[in-house]
Order: structure tokens, then sequence, then C-alpha cells
């Protein structure tokens, strides 16, 4: 009721005229910030929305990092112990190629006295085929010896027997007769 006595009066016309202006300002100034309200707020959800990836992103990065420094960490490890095993290899390796050259000499002072030896058996053959001509030669020679000695033997007698002056031929020539 009272909006309808101060709607006839003008002073009551005034201040519903006033009251009007200012709802109606009022409500054209909401209408003209609840635009830009609903704006920020969208742009405010967009934004949360990205800050709420973001930090996602960030804990999965922070994620990634813990990962990737474990990784590195169980590679470096591995890496020396691989450096080790390669120096203990290394090592093997070098007196295994120590040993080969030993061997190696070895076998190079072995094949040289095989050589040597086969040189020494060719020479030990010349001399025992030298020793077989020589003992032919020295049972020739013992054979023509023992002959010459014979007829030798024969000579003594004869002459030993000539010795006895009845056994010279001329006397036996008379001696038969």
């Amino acid at each position: 009721m009272a909006t309808a006595v101060a709607s006839r009066s003008p002073a009551g016309k005034a201040v519903l005229a006033a009251g009007g202006l200012f709802v109606a300002g009022g409500g054209a100034y909401y209408l003209s910030h609840i635009g830009t309200v609903k704006q920020l707020e969208k742009e405010q959800d967009v934004l949360a929305t990205k800050s709420f990836v973001a930090k996602g992103r960030f804990k999965r990065a922070e994620s990634d990092i813990l990962e990737s420094e474990s990784l590195i960490k169980a590679l470096q490890q591995q890496t020396d112990l691989d450096k080790r095993a390669i120096t203990a290899i290394s090592q093997e390796l070098a007196a295994a190629q120590l040993k080969v050259q030993q061997l190696e000499a070895q076998q190079q002072q072995k094949e040289k006295d095989v050589q040597r030896m086969r040189a020494d058996v060719v020479k030990a053959q010349q001399q025992r085929d030298q020793a077989h001509s020589d003992v032919q030669r020295f049972r020739q020679e013992a054979a023509l010896a023992e002959k010459a000695r014979a007829a030798l033997d024969e000579q003594v007698a004869a002459a030993r027997r000539q010795l006895n002056p009845l056994n010279h031929p001329l006397v036996r020539d008379l001696l038969k007769r």
C-alpha cells in the first residue's frame, strides 16, 4: 500500500522514479557486469583446469625425474661394475697373452730342438752307414789278412822245415832216389 500512496504524490513519484532508475541502473550495471563475471568465472574454470593439469604434469615430471635419477644411478653402478669386469678381463687377457707368448717361445724352442735332433739323426745315420761300410771293408781286409797270414804261415812252416838240412828240397830229392 505504501507503494500505491507514494506513486500518487509527486515526491513519491520522484522516489519511485529515482528508485526505478536505481533499480534500472543497478539492473543495467548488473547485466553489463554479469557477462564479465561469467567470462572471468569461465576463465577461472579454464585456469583451474589448466592448473590441475599442470600440477598433474608437474607431479608426473617429478616422478619421471626420480625414475630417471634412479635409472641413472643404477646404470652408473652397472657401468662401474662393467668397468671393473673389463679391467679384470683385461688383466686375464694380458696374462693369457703372456702365457701364449711363453708357450709360443717353448714351441719354437722345441721346433729348433726337433730340427737339431733330425740333423743329429741324419748325421748318426750317415755315421752308421759309414760304420757299415767300414765293417765290410774291415771284414774284407781281415779276410785278406787271414789269407795272407795263412800263406805266410805256410812260408814260415816251409822256412822252418828248411832249417833242418834234411828237409831241404835238394836233399829230399836225393833221399827219394
